[in-house]
């Protein structure tokens, strides 16, 4: 269908296609696309009519014309044909009825129609002759029409069959149709069309005049006679085909589907007959058919037959009237008070004579004669302009424009007439285009002038037609007034968007409708363009309806008045203007379809809230199309895409959804992300209100439809429109719609209620798009129960996997990775196959109302996942987690990367996640706005010389994320079935161990275990680390705590012989743990690792996983036996022989015993246990002492020790921890070198000490225990060093060969004094010896003044030669004394020289050399010094007269002991 607002639109001929017989809408609307492309006939190729009177529109006249059909399926308004013969081109001057000849052979669709053989298989001929009829009714409904004939459609003519009844056509199948057939046909059609308008305009020559189109008289034309019977019919499309009941019979399908049922009538014939249709009637068609019978042409009314007053009376109206004849019957009076040419009568006349004249000169414009159109409308111009006759001047000037368009059009030349312009001074200079013996005008130099001319000639076609207003009912209505204006517009707009000239591209498009090759760029101003757009779009809001015109315009003129605006609005590129005028074209419709929802609702007797529900049921549609009697198809591609472009004109956030090939609607990552930053680029511009103003306009045409889609959509949109498009933070508070929250219910509520009432009516697949793209928050995985955790651990984590394996003890401090927490990252991103888990899905609402999902479930990728199904309701303004449970399958790795909702009312589609908060961030520099930013590209010029140019978005994009899974093979689940502790509670003793059992249980059914490993923790282990790490610690304090960590476990595995690991099926097995009591244990865990692996260690992969098994005890340690004290002195002198009575051990022979080799140990031990136990000790040198000690009592055992010799008692403090192990620790913080030596020396005695010292106890009473005695409390101080040591170099002292400690001398006789000095170390010293005689218990001043007291030989102090390790020398001296008394002889030996360290050669071939730690680690004891060794006791001489009295020696004696 071509544009009804086109410029050209007067110079066609409206013929209306309409359905006639048995025919499906389907089949119809093919027929209708085979007929449009031949609407345009060449009178060339049309055959003239025969008869001399029926000539005067004969083709043969002008052979290059031709004429425009415009092929409607509607009949127009009766309003708009009230405007013909003005506009004669409004009314349908050709009614062509198309029927289907496949469905001749079909049972009749008339039962009051049947054959006289009675219900029998009826014959094609009878369905003929009822098409016939159909062509009678069809005359009747439209007596003005020229032309009714019936196109029969894929009917093919058989040799014996009789001949087609006169006004049916037969149109053989496309396949045998030549490429002139449908041609031909038009030109017949053309042919009777060109021969009627004799008739037509003989008639309007017999006229005086024509009166001008007035409101009134088109409110009485709608009201007329002969309008009664085609109110209702024309108001409607030929696509409602339901038949009213006073019809000739009801449509056999009028209630099935449109696409599938049988077309009767069309709607333009109900309610028809002959007499109430017509004032001029027809008599009855003849039974046999015959078409001749009766009076069907004008020639037959107004012809021979014309003369009869009452025939002429009849005609006239039956053309042009409705119940009024169209002159007055004043104007058939003649007026008396003037006479000539400027009389009233003459004025009155002349105006008659031009405008009938113009209508004769638009006949001959619809039948393609231009040249004879011209010259008639020139003519009738001119007497209109002399009679001052405003309106029908400036149609004359409109119809002259349109004849010159289609006379260059068809490439002809042209002249424009004088009679154009204002004044015959602005007129150039050529022949008179009335001259028809002048030469031709060049084309192209009449098409220069049109285009000058062209705004000033339609400026004053305006101005006319607003003078005329100023005569009294000359007023132009306003509907073809403001039509005439857009015309004039469209031309306008073609001509600036062709670059201000007309040109063939112009005429293309003006009659054709064929658009522009290259598209006109509205980029730019155009500003040097004429016209341009400025001028253009004033004279456009001309056609505006004004406030006081909407009782003077009906509905439907409205909406074309303000369609056509718009139209030319979008195409200068004004979108937002055109915006407007469509938002004012929904305010139109809105109250007419209400309207229509109550009068359908009255026709069919139901509430008129259900009235358009009730009538688009009937007819199947859920779009509302039955309610505007559309088609199928006609809302999608018309209702909702005039809404959707308003909407995207205005900003709105609309859901934009783009499918992929297949037709599935893409909703990856990208397609999501692209739709946000759409949506966030929308939202930035324009007004909020505005937008959903307009949004909520387009709800209530949806509601008035109704369109239960369109409902969904807008309100959908309106929603994401209110909505501020971000994914809030845990503190933001910006996510919250720009709208009340009772209209945002209301608005929940309308979604429901539109569901509800389209469940009720059958509407199937009723969904819109989610509003919200940020749905999905987060998932997480739930941490699995912490025994059915899958662990990560590698090859070499296993013990036994490496290729050498040693039977030995763990080392505590070497990294037990079964010990440690797993990683969080490691671990919750782990499953195992075939069991199920727990994601936490985060979703939120920003709205204030509930959002109701009927499924959701997890999409995956990877691996074989199961995800379960959930529904719930996500509550107002809140963020809410949901837990949905999921399977995998098969081992591997997936991801989520997204959920599957479907929310009620809207499309099940995918939502990414979207965890972090995100809101767009406006670029600074802002490059479009408005409009532009959506219907223009955002391209970069690009120069010659640059490269390709990437340009970032402007909005940095959401990014959505994963949850990345790795699936391992099936695994068994153990459980500790039982233990041999009560409660998982024990008590134990210190010292003692105690065994328990274990039984562990494997619930699977399928996989065995045969990897069991076992790891402990207790409460004594935390503070050990935490001293172990303190750096303040000394070394001997990180050594004592690293033994007891390494070597007195409280928990251990005791592994029995040939114990299996290996627990199958559905199973179980037990093992044994040990307890040790130790102080602080309170608490304790033994953690059972196990795990499927199918191979032996040693073939294991890289990875494995195991599973955890906890079993938690309560450990109570009471004391047993404690340490109190511990003290050791040296042994002097004689030791009794009681002492050794306490040691179940033989007495060492006399001759080998010395007590300076040995030292007495006290120890003092308490029972803190209230039971009587029995205390073991063992010594290192072989003995053994048993005590039995009573409750709460302490006893003190006392018995000796041999001496120790430590050859480097200042060496460095070990290290237990490997990690500290690899280089000599010193002790931290700044300490002296002697603190350090000291150090050292109490650690090595100690150590030394507790070697030769191991205690066991037992209970005597009650329940059997034992266990050790922990000697580890044991501190030596430095007089206990010194009691235990042995120096590194010994001095022994003897006088005349005894070398007991007190000696006796005579004075004045000679004595021998002989030193021997004994090197124990295993180096090389030089004595320097030293012998220091006194007086014994005399002050240190006198006791060194030996003077007539004692003389010796030699030197007291002298350098010895270097004495070899292990070796020994003796020095002798000569002494004498020389009077009485009692004398301390000391001796120390001194380094005199201190021995050079070997330097040892560097290796420097293979590496670099290698560090002396040891060096580097003893310089804390500063640098090395003489030492000094002293004689343990001083050697005691008594010297005596050889006279003196024994008795007073044995007193001495006994004083002395």
């Amino acid at each position: 269908m071509l544009d009804q607002l086109s410029p050209v639109a007067l110079a066609r001929v409206r013929a209306v296609l309409l359905p006639i017989g048995q025919i499906k809408r389907a089949r119809f609307l093919s027929f209708v696309e085979r007929l449009q492309p031949e609407n345009v006939v060449r009178l060339g190729d049309i055959s003239p009519d025969g008869r001399p009177n029926r000539n005067m529109f004969s083709p043969l006249a002008f052979a290059m014309g031709m004429i425009v059909y415009d092929l409607t399926t509607f009949y127009p308004p009766s309003t708009h044909v009230a405007l013909s013969p003005f506009e004669l081109y409004r009314e349908p001057l050709v009614i062509i009825a198309l029927a289907d000849g496949a469905e001749l052979d079909h049972v009749s669709y008339r039962e009051n129609r049947r054959s006289l053989n009675g219900n029998g298989v009826p014959r094609p001929e009878h369905n003929l002759r009822e098409l016939y009829q159909d062509l009678e009714d069809l005359r009747d409904r439209y007596p003005k029409a020229l032309v009714h004939q019936i196109l029969l459609f894929d009917h093919v003519q058989g040799k014996s069959a009789a001949t087609l009844p006169e006004g049916l056509i037969a149109v053989p199948p496309p396949e045998e149709c030549k490429r002139t057939t449908m041609k031909t046909i038009m030109c017949d059609i053309s042919s009777l069309l060109l021969a009627e308008m004799t008739t037509l305009a003989k008639s309007l020559q017999a006229l005086h005049t024509i009166e001008s189109p007035s409101q009134s008289q088109i409110n009485r034309q709608h009201n007329g006679a002969w309008q009664q019977g085609q109110a209702d019919a024309v108001s409607r499309r030929n696509s409602q085909f339901s038949l009213p009941a006073d019809s000739r019979s009801d449509s056999p399908g009028g209630s099935l589907d449109r696409n599938h049922v049988r077309m009767s009538m069309p709607a333009q014939l109900q309610g028809a007959n002959s007499s109430s249709s017509s004032p001029s009637g027809r008599s009855p068609s003849p039974a046999n058919g015959v078409a001749g019978a009766r009076s069907t042409t004008f020639d037959d009314i107004v012809g021979p037959g014309g003369r009869d007053p009452k025939t002429s009376q009849k005609a006239v109206p039956s053309r042009f009237a409705g119940g009024d004849p169209i002159r007055d019957t004043s104007q058939d009076r003649v007026s008396v008070q003037g006479f000539g040419s400027n009389s009233v009568s003459e004025r009155s006349r002349n105006k008659g004579k031009g405008r009938i004249g113009i209508v004769i000169g638009s006949l001959y414009m619809t039948a393609g004669r231009w040249p004879d159109a011209l010259k008639e409308l020139v003519e009738g111009a001119s007497i209109a302009k002399n009679n001052l006759d405003h309106l029908w001047h400036a149609k004359a000037l409109d119809n002259i424009l349109v004849n010159m368009l289609m006379l260059a059009w068809a490439g002809l030349d042209f002249q424009i007439p004088q009679v154009c312009y204002v004044t015959a001074d602005k007129a150039p200079s050529t022949p008179n285009s009335h001259d028809q013996k002048g030469p031709a005008s060049n084309r192209l130099v009449s098409l220069h002038n049109l285009t000058v001319l062209l705004p000033e000639l339609l400026d004053r076609i305006i101005n006319l037609y607003a003078r005329a207003a100023n005569n009294t009912g000359e007023a132009l209505p306003q509907f073809p007034f403001s039509e005439s204006v857009i015309r004039f517009a469209k031309l306008l707009s073609a001509v600036h968007l062709a670059g201000g000239t007309v040109n063939d591209d112009v005429l293309q498009l003006l009659v054709t409708g064929t658009p522009y090759k290259t598209p006109a760029n509205l980029k730019t101003p155009r500003l040097n363009i004429h016209p341009t757009r400025t001028e253009i779009v004033t004279t456009l809001m001309k056609a505006f309806p004004t406030s006081a015109s909407p009782e003077s315009l009906s509905i439907v003129d409205r909406t074309i008045v303000l369609s056509g605006i718009a139209s030319v609005l979008g195409s200068l590129g004004y979108q937002r203007k055109k915006a407007m005028v469509i938002r004012e074209l929904v305010a139109v419709i809105i109250p007419g379809l209400v309207q229509a929802r109550i009068k359908g609702a009255a026709d069919m007797g139901v509430h008129p809230a259900a009235g358009l529900a009730a009538l688009t049921s009937v007819n199947g549609n859920a779009n509302g199309a039955g309610a505007l009697d559309l088609g199928e198809g006609d809302v999608e591609a018309g209702v909702d895409t005039f809404l959707g472009l308003l909407g995207q004109i205005y900003g709105v956030v609309t859901s934009k959804t783009s499918t992929g090939s297949d037709g599935v609607v893409d909703d990856s990552d990208e397609a999501a992300v692209e739709r946000i930053l759409h949506n966030a680029s929308v939202r930035s511009f324009g007004g909020q209100n505005l937008k959903m103003d307009v949004l909520r306009s387009c709800i209530n045409i949806s509601e008035a439809l109704p369109d239960f889609h369109g409902v969904l959509r807008f309100t959908t949109d309106l929603l994401r429109t209110a909505g501020s498009g971000v994914a809030p933070g845990p503190r933001s508070e910006d996510a919250s719609p720009s709208m009340s929250r009772e209209e945002q219910v209301r608005l929940a509520t309308n979604i429901s209620r539109t569901l509800s009432a389209a469940r009720n009516l059958g509407v199937k697949d009723l969904q819109a798009e989610y509003w919200d793209e940020f749905l999905v928050r987060g998932v997480e995985l739930e941490p699995l129960q912490h025994s059915r955790t899958p662990i990560p651990h590698v090859k070499s984590e296993l013990p036994g996997a490496t290729a050498v394996s040693e039977a030995r003890e763990v080392n505590p401090f070497i990294y037990n990775p079964f010990l440690r927490t797993p990683e969080a990252s490691a671990v919750d991103h782990l499953l195992v196959a075939g069991e199920g888990a727990i994601f936490r899905i985060t979703l939120q609402n920003p709205y204030e109302f509930d959002v109701e999902i009927e499924s959701i479930k997890l999409e995956s990728e990877g691996a074989e996942f199961e995800s379960a199904i959930q529904k719930t309701v996500i509550g107002p303004y809140r963020t809410q987690i949901l837990t949905i449970s999921g399977t995998p399958k098969a081992s591997g790795q997936f991801k989520i990367i997204g959920c599957i909702i479907r929310v009620r009312g809207c499309r099940e589609r995918r939502f990414p996640i979207f965890d972090s908060p995100w809101s767009p961030q406006r670029e600074l520099k802002v490059k479009t706005i408005g409009v532009a930013s959506l219907f223009k590209p955002k391209d970069r010029p690009v120069s010659v010389s640059s490269g390709p140019v990437t340009t970032t978005p402007a909005i940095v994009p959401p990014r959505p994320t994963s949850l990345s899974l790795s699936v391992i093979d099936r695994q068994p689940i153990v459980v500790v079935k039982s233990t041999s502790l009560s409660q998982s509670a024990l008590m134990v003793l210190e010292g003692e161990r105690q065994v328990f059992s274990v039984t562990l249980q494997n619930l699977s059914k399928e996989t065995p275990v045969d990897l069991v490993l076992f790891s402990f923790k207790d409460s004594t282990q935390t503070p050990l680390q935490t001293a172990m790490s303190n750096r303040d610690a000394s070394p001997a304090e990180l050594y004592e705590c690293e033994l007891i960590f390494a070597r007195k476990q409280a928990l251990r595995w005791k592994r029995k012989d040939n114990e299996r690991l290996f627990i199958e099926a559905g199973g179980t097995a037990a093992f044994e743990v040990e307890v040790l009591g130790r102080p602080g244990l309170t608490s304790a865990v033994v953690q059972i690792d196990y795990a499927h692996l199918g191979v032996p260690a040693t073939e294991i992969q890289e990875r494995f996983h195991t599973r955890q098994v906890s079993l938690p005890l309560t450990v109570t340690v009471n004391a047993s036996v404690e340490l109190a004290r511990i003290d050791i002195l040296p042994l002097t002198g004689s030791i009794p022989r009681s002492l050794w009575s306490t040691v179940k051990s033989t007495t060492p022979p006399k001759e080998d015993f010395k007590p300076e080799d040995y030292c007495l140990i006290l120890l003092d031990l308490r029972n803190a246990w209230p039971s009587h136990l029995h205390i073991h000790l063992d010594i290192a040198s072989g003995g053994s002492i048993d005590e039995e000690i009573l409750p709460g009592n302490t006893s003190r055992i006392m018995f000796p020790m041999r001496r120790i010799f430590l050859e480097d008692p200042s060496a460095s403090i070990p290290a237990l921890d490997p990690s500290r192990a690899r280089q000599f620790v010193v002790s931290t913080g700044r300490v002296s070198a002697d603190s350090e030596r000291a150090s050292r020396e109490a650690f090595w005695y100690r150590e030394e000490v507790l070697k030769m010292l191991q205690g066991t106890w037992v209970t005597k009473s009650g329940p059997q225990r034992n266990g050790d005695i922990e000697l580890r409390g044991v501190r030596l101080s430095q007089r206990m060093i010194e009691a235990v040591k042995i120096d590194d170099v010994g001095i022994d002292l003897s006088i005349n060969g005894n070398t007991a400690v007190k000696h006796e001398l005579i004075t004045d006789a000679f004595s021998e004094l002989k030193v021997r000095i004994t090197n124990r170390t295993s180096e090389l010293i030089n004595p320097l010896l030293r012998l220091q005689p006194s007086l014994r218990n005399q002050p240190h001043n006198i006791s060194l003044d030996l003077s007539k007291k004692l003389v010796w030989n030699g030197t007291l102090q002298q350098t010895l030669p270097p004495l070899a390790g292990k070796d020994s020398l003796e020095i002798v001296f000569g002494v004498t004394a020389l009077a009485r008394g009692e004398f301390d002889i000391g001796a120390s030996v001194e380094e005199a020289q201190l021995k050079e360290e070997p330097k040892k050669a560097e290796k420097t071939e293979g590496g670099r050399p290698r560090a002396n730690t040891r060096t580097m680690m003893d310089a804390v004891l500063g640098a090395r010094e003489r030492r000094i060794w002293h004689c343990r006791e001083p050697c005691r001489v008594v010297v005596k007269d050889e006279d003196e009295d024994s008795d007073d020696e044995d007193e001495a004696d006994d004083h002395d002991e």
